[in-house]
């Protein structure tokens, strides 16, 4: 069984750097999180591999959707750039979730790496692998899918090689469920 790699980034703000870029190319998806801030990014990206993008607060409202669902390696993935709020999801998040249901929430915003999984589903920002802001390093991610789960690690921009962090999570159907929702 393949192996889907997709490659997940967010905030680039208009910069997107070379080795994000190469990251990108071969990938079976690029998954961006919003705040884009360049028409010629996406162009890039779509170059690449097959892209899902939604706006971030900075972006026009023309450019991408505000979310977008996705699936990969079986995995129903929810991309919306503003999805987590004070230590957890959104109240927004949550009532989506309850409707329909997300094994892999990607978000972007804070510029804060992080992958937890809250209630059965696992939230991802990937970080901003834009121009650093904040004390947070420039980043992107990667997540594989095979059929035991996913596998995903953030990567450090400013650090060749080196991760923020590498999480391992079960595939849909072997971890508890959360959020009521429909299938």
């Amino acid at each position: 069984m393949a192996r889907p790699r997709v490659v997940i980034l967010s905030d680039t703000h208009g910069r997107l750097p070379a080795e994000v870029l190469h990251a990108c190319r071969g990938a079976d998806r690029i998954i961006h999180a919003g705040d884009v801030g360049s028409g010629t990014i996406i162009p890039e990206l779509e170059a690449a591999a097959p892209l899902a993008v939604v706006g971030g607060n900075v972006d026009p409202s023309s450019l991408a959707p505000v979310r977008a669902r996705v699936k990969a390696g079986g995995w129903r993935i929810l991309v919306q750039h503003i999805a987590w709020e004070r230590g957890g999801p959104s109240g927004e998040i949550q009532e989506l979730l309850a409707r329909q249901r997300a094994d892999l929430v990607v978000f972007g915003h804070t510029h804060e790496p992080m992958c937890v999984e809250r209630e059965g589903v696992v939230f991802l920002n990937p970080g901003s692998c834009g121009a650093r802001r904040f004390s947070w390093p420039r980043s992107y991610a990667q997540a594989v899918f095979d059929s035991r789960g996913i596998e995903i690690r953030i990567l450090d921009l400013d650090h060749p090689g080196a991760a923020i962090a590498e999480a391992r999570f079960l595939a849909p159907g072997r971890r508890p469920g959360g959020w009521a929702a429909r299938g």
